[in-house]
């Protein structure tokens, strides 16, 4: 059962979440929206009013898209190369008119032409290269209402969706509308620092939660105790000068940088608190469907998404970390999505949920500035799900997130490889450093323990020095303590290193990147003691 909000009721609310801009940002309109009383429109005008071209100057008629069935299918082809096109036709690579005819000729294309009358669920080329709607096309947000109604339904009536061109175009939306010069955010101490920028841009101060960075998910993410204790001794603690805060942003699943996942009793007692303080929650979501089972060190190649243990229904009511949304009964949360992670970063698309009221102020906002994301984007995207779709009698979201799955199915087998990697390495065996388990995503943290081996008085100076060795040993890592909100803040915390496993190549390049970095950790050891 969900609570019901009216229109009224989140206005009156929400009005004082909103910067001074937004009572200025009008989108000045040249053409009639209604007409007065006695004219009679013609059935059948000739527009000379819009300043669109006809679809007729589109230099493309049709486009061909010829898709993988699983995340690098290109490795399994008979010609021997790691890229598609590399090589000569023949023994070692291939007749790509041939491929393509055969793709072609079984029918696997997704195939988008100007026109498509004989599908109205496909977004035509006539479409995707017009200007459009700043919301969307309506088949991408009817899909994307689909998938949130399906795994994250909110708990209250009164929400809607928008597109945007990507989760940092959806950030810059969300504070750009929020932020002023006397406004506060929480955030996790270490965290994706463009928004840090964003926040800073528009005037507002970011204020830093300590996070337990922690192997235990019950534990794992923002400091809920710290958190409260912050929160009810506003007025007397280190930010007495400060506005209280206004929104709590957050990566809730595989968090930037340190790979933790917030559990739901954990979200519970977050949302609990931003209900007594009258806060707004941005849950930044761009990992959340690459989400992991533990390391089986007993079976280090065990991976439960290719050997039948993680099924759909399982993947989709266990092993998926339910929204902030499903909890949200005042319509506080503001959920961020996108393709990124999990199609493809290029495309710059992903969507906003959030009440409606917040809704129409970012609409707002796209209106006045890029409008609606890249029509081509959209159109690809949901005319290669749709494809996808025919193999399950046209369900769009199974279809999806079967897709979802194989590309986790990838994410835990590099998890895995580098995991096992790393703890053979003798640095690790010798306690020089451990590793912060990822539940989620595609980073993992790695612990320098200084500790260990005697007193440093710089640790952030010594991390610098780390990381030297590591690029002289050629392995490039992110140091912890620069997604740092406040350096000092964060300085007994800043002892780790953000991997990543999303990008390189293959297994042996993840083998070699850890052995490296074990003998740079060993490096810095054996000089620091001598």
């Amino acid at each position: 059962m969900t609570v019901k909000i009216d229109d009224k009721t989140l206005e009156e609310h929400y009005s004082k979440f909103l910067n001074r801009q937004v009572s200025r940002r009008v989108n000045l309109q040249f053409w009639d929206d209604f007409l007065p009383e006695g004219v009679k429109p013609h059935p059948n005008p000739y527009v000379l009013a819009v300043g669109m071209p006809n679809e007729g100057f589109f230099p493309v008629e049709s486009v061909h898209i010829n898709v993988v069935e699983k995340p690098f299918q290109h490795l399994d082809y008979p010609f021997k190369s790691e890229k598609i096109h590399a090589g000569a036709a023949g023994e070692h690579g291939m007749d790509e008119a041939e491929y393509v005819k055969s793709k072609v000729d079984d029918g696997s294309m997704v195939d988008i032409w100007k026109y498509d009358p004989s599908n109205k669920d496909n977004i035509p080329i006539a479409n995707a290269l017009q200007y459009f709607d700043s919301r969307g096309f309506p088949q991408l947000i009817d899909f994307a209402k689909q998938l949130v109604g399906f795994l994250n339904k909110p708990a209250y009536d009164n929400w809607d969706i928008m597109a945007a061109s990507g989760s940092s175009d959806s950030l810059s939306k969300v504070f750009t509308t929020l932020a002023d010069e006397d406004v506060t955010v929480l955030m996790e101490e270490f965290t994706f620092t463009p928004t840090i920028s964003n926040i800073t841009s528009c005037g507002g101060i970011p204020i830093p939660l300590k996070l337990n960075i922690t192997d235990d998910p019950s534990e794992q993410g923002i400091n809920v105790e710290y958190m409260a204790q912050l929160l009810d001794n506003w007025a007397t603690g280190d930010y007495s000068h400060l506005s209280k805060p206004r929104a709590l942003y957050t990566v809730v699943t595989g968090q930037n940088p340190t790979g933790m996942t917030q559990s739901m009793e954990k979200r519970r007692a977050i949302y609990d608190i931003c209900e007594k303080h009258d806060i707004m929650i941005v849950e930044d979501d761009p990992y959340g469907y690459l989400k992991f089972l533990p390391f089986d060190r007993s079976n280090p190649s065990k991976n439960q998404y290719n050997d039948g243990t993680i099924t759909f229904e399982k993947y989709c009511k266990e092993i998926l970390a339910p929204s902030y949304l499903t909890i949200d009964i005042s319509g506080r949360v503001i959920r961020l999505e996108t393709f990124s992670k999990v199609f493809a970063p290029g495309m710059r698309l992903s969507f906003i949920v959030a009440n409606k009221f917040i809704l129409e102020k970012l609409l707002r906002l796209a209106d006045v500035t890029i409008r609606a994301p890249c029509g081509i984007s959209q159109a690809m995207t949901m005319n290669i799900i749709d494809k996808w779709a025919e193999s399950y009698d046209g369900d769009k979201v199974k279809a999806w997130l079967l897709w979802v799955m194989k590309v986790a199915a990838e994410y835990t087998h590099r998890r895995n490889v580098l995991t096992q990697a790393l703890e053979a390495t003798p640095a690790f065996k010798n306690g020089m450093f451990e590793l912060v388990e990822p539940s989620a995503g595609m980073f993992l943290s790695v612990k320098i323990n200084f500790d260990k081996f005697g007193d440093i008085s710089d640790k952030l100076k010594a991390m610098d020095s780390v990381n030297y060795k590591l690029i002289e040993e050629g392995c490039i890592v992110i140091l912890g303590y620069r997604m740092a909100v406040d350096r000092k803040f964060s300085y007994d915390r800043s002892n780790f290193l953000r991997l990543t496993f999303a990008m390189v190549p293959t297994d042996e390049h993840l083998q070699e990147a850890a052995a490296r970095l074990g003998k740079g950790v060993e490096r810095f050891f054996k000089e620091y003691q001598n």
